[in-house]
C-alpha cells in the first residue's frame, strides 16, 4: 500500500478586485461615513438602507466583503461576507489592507474629510481589527448590533477611542440573548462605550443614525 503524502499549507498574495458603493452627499462634501455590512447582506442593499438617514454633507460608502455567495445555495440574491473561521489571521490581515486601501483612495477623492465609521453585526468585528491595527484615524466609531472582537484588539482599539464608541442595540433583535448581550457588555467593559436602543430588530434604525452622528 502506498503512504500517505504529507500536506501542508502555504499562502500567497495576490491582487483581487474588490467594490464598494458611494452615496454622493447632498451639497458639498463635509464629512466621510465608511459604513461595512452584516453577513449575508449585499453592500449596495445596505447602503440604501443607511442611506435613509438624514445626514447632509455625509459621503457615505459601503466596502462590499470579499466572499459572495448565493443566499440561496445555487440561486437566488448575491451576498457577501467578510471572513470565516478557516484561516482567519490572513482574512483578518486581508481586510485590514481592504479598508487601508479604500479609506486612502477616498482621501486622495475628497480630501481630509473627517472621517466615521460604522459596522453592523458581522461588520462590527470588521471595523473594529481594522481600526484597531490601522493608521487610519476615525473621529467616530458606531458598532451597531454586533459582537466585539479578541480582548487584546479591543485594549488597542480603546487606546484610539478615548472619548467612547456608540455600541447600539434592537430590543427585539434574535441574534442578542440575555446571555450574549452579557457577554457584549463584558467584552467592552474597558471602553468608554455610550450605549443605544431603540424598539425594532436586527436592523437599521436611520432616525436613531442620525442623532448618534449629530451629537
Amino acid at each position: 500500500m502506498m503512504a500517505n503524502k504529507d500536506i501542508s499549507c502555504h499562502h500567497l498574495t495576490v491582487s483581487r478586485t474588490a467594490r464598494f458603493f458611494v452615496a454622493e452627499a447632498v451639497g458639498e462634501p463635509q464629512r466621510l461615513l465608511i459604513v461595512c455590512h452584516g453577513y449575508a447582506q449585499s453592500a449596495a442593499s445596505f447602503l440604501q438602507e443607511v442611506s435613509k438617514a438624514d445626514l447632509p454633507g455625509y459621503v457615505i460608502v459601503a466596502p462590499e466583503g470579499l466572499s459572495r455567495f448565493y443566499r440561496r445555495g445555487f440561486e437566488g440574491d448575491v451576498v457577501a461576507s467578510w471572513m470565516t473561521r478557516e484561516d482567519r489571521l490572513a482574512e483578518i490581515r486581508d481586510q485590514v489592507a481592504y479598508l487601508d486601501q479604500l479609506a486612502n483612495l477616498l482621501k486622495d477623492e475628497y480630501g481630509p474629510l473627517p472621517l466615521d465609521v460604522l459596522g453592523f453585526s458581522q461588520g462590527v468585528p470588521t471595523v473594529c481589527r481594522w481600526l484597531a491595527e490601522s493608521e487610519i484615524h476615525a473621529e467616530h466609531l458606531v458598532l451597531w448590533q454586533g459582537m466585539v472582537p479578541e480582548t487584546d484588539t479591543m485594549s488597542r482599539l480603546a487606546a484610539k477611542f478615548q472619548q467612547g464608541v456608540d455600541l447600539v442595540l434592537g430590543n427585539s433583535d434574535p441574534f442578542f440573548t440575555p446571555t450574549r448581550e452579557g457577554h457584549l457588555q463584558e467584552a467592552v467593559r474597558g471602553i468608554g462605550v455610550r450605549w443605544h436602543r431603540f424598539e425594532g430588530g436586527h436592523e437599521m434604525e436611520p432616525l436613531l443614525l442620525e442623532q448618534i452622528l449629530k451629537a
